[in-house]
Parts: structure tokens; C-alpha cells; sequence
């Protein structure tokens, strides 16, 4: 089954593929992912996502450019400038933050009957007031695969999320891999779940 969504107010057409898979304990996200990302006078540019379980993560399996036919003269063409203007994770990053502000979620937490921790989306309120307990070290991991999975900055979503400085997400992100509650880092800036 495939539903589509769109927001009349952001240049962004999604469809989702929804064959769900575990992504977290408690959170799922379809296997594939396709949308459109159609900014004003630009180029525009198709993705298919699909979640790679051996990475963690979606990763892009199939892009394309291409000038709108409606484009203004003197728009909208396809050059290595244009190319290089952003990112291929700055346009999934942006299509997953349009998503989520026109209420399509990209990934989504299930029910938790069994109370099971750390489970969903939502971390226990009050989780940064106590300290780097192992309790707080599991969320860490947790939140930090989540926002791994959808191309979203790990850390800042930690520091978002939890409500933490930046140096105390930095550390407790350094404690939960002592701990073995995330993978070791591949070097500065390279996430790794």
C-alpha cells in the first residue's frame, strides 16, 4: 500500500512505501522512501531512500535532477554549481523536517504496553536530571540511532531531545560508547550507530 502526501505550503511532494521495519526498539520507518523536492525557479530533484539495516540508517539508493518544464527562462538548470550548492544529506534533511512539519512522520513509535526502556520517540521527562546514570546512557543510544537513521545531526538532536549543553551531550555520547550502548566512532564527525 503507498499513500502520498503533500504540503501546499512547502515545495515538497512525498511518498511513502509502507512496509515498516524496526529501526528502534519501539520506533519504525517504511523500508523505502521516495519523494520529490521541487524548490521555487530550481531544479528539481528526485530521491528513493531505502533503510539499510547493516548501516543503521536510509541511505540513497537512486537520484535525479531535473529542470521543471514550467521553469522561468534562465532557471533552473542543471550544472555542477547547482549540484554543489547543498548536499544529498541537506535534501533529506530537509525533506524529513518538511515531512514532520506537515505531520507526515518519517518514522514513528508504537505502542509500549510492557513499558520496556528505552522504547518510541518520547525520552521520561526529567531523564537529563539524572545525570549519566545507565538509564540515561541507553536513551542516549536510543535517541542517537533515531536520528542517525533519518539523516538528522545525532548529537544536536541529543542536545535537543534531552535538553543538554553540547559538551554534555558530547560526553554522554563518549560514555554510551565506553559502555557498549553505541558502536565505536569512525572518527570525528562520522557517526556510527
Amino acid at each position: 500500500m503507498e499513500s502520498t502526501g503533500t504540503n501546499k505550503k512547502d515545495p515538497t511532494v512525498g511518498r511513502y512505501v509502507e512496509t515498516a521495519i524496526q529501526i528502534a526498539p519501539g520506533v519504525q520507518g517504511p523500508r523505502e522512501i521516495e519523494f520529490d523536492w521541487i524548490p521555487a525557479d530550481a531544479v528539481t530533484v528526485s530521491l528513493k531512500l531505502e533503510y539499510s539495516e547493516a548501516l543503521s540508517r536510509y541511505m540513497c539508493t537512486e537520484f535525479r535532477a531535473h529542470r521543471p518544464p514550467d521553469a522561468p527562462e534562465g532557471k533552473g538548470y542543471i550544472t555542477s554549481e547547482t549540484l554543489r550548492e547543498t548536499t544529498l544529506a541537506t535534501w533529506i534533511a530537509t525533506w524529513i523536517a518538511t515531512a514532520l512539519n506537515a505531520g507526515e512522520p518519517v518514522i514513528w513509535a508504537i505502542p509500549n504496553p510492557d513499558n520496556v526502556e528505552p522504547w518510541g520517540l518520547t525520552p521520561p521527562k526529567g531523564l537529563n536530571k539524572e545525570g549519566p546514570t545507565d538509564r540515561a546512557l541507553q536513551w542516549t543510544a536510543h535517541l542517537y540511532r533515531c536520528a542517525l537513521a533519518v539523516g538528522l545531526n545525532p548529537a544536536s538532536q541529543l542536545e535537543k531531545r534531552l535538553k543538554l549543553s553540547h559538551s554534555t551531550a558530547a560526553r554522554w555520547i563518549r560514555l554510551a560508547r565506553q559502555k557498549d550502548y553505541l558502536g565505536p566512532s569512525e572518527g570525528p564527525g562520522r557517526a556510527v550507530a
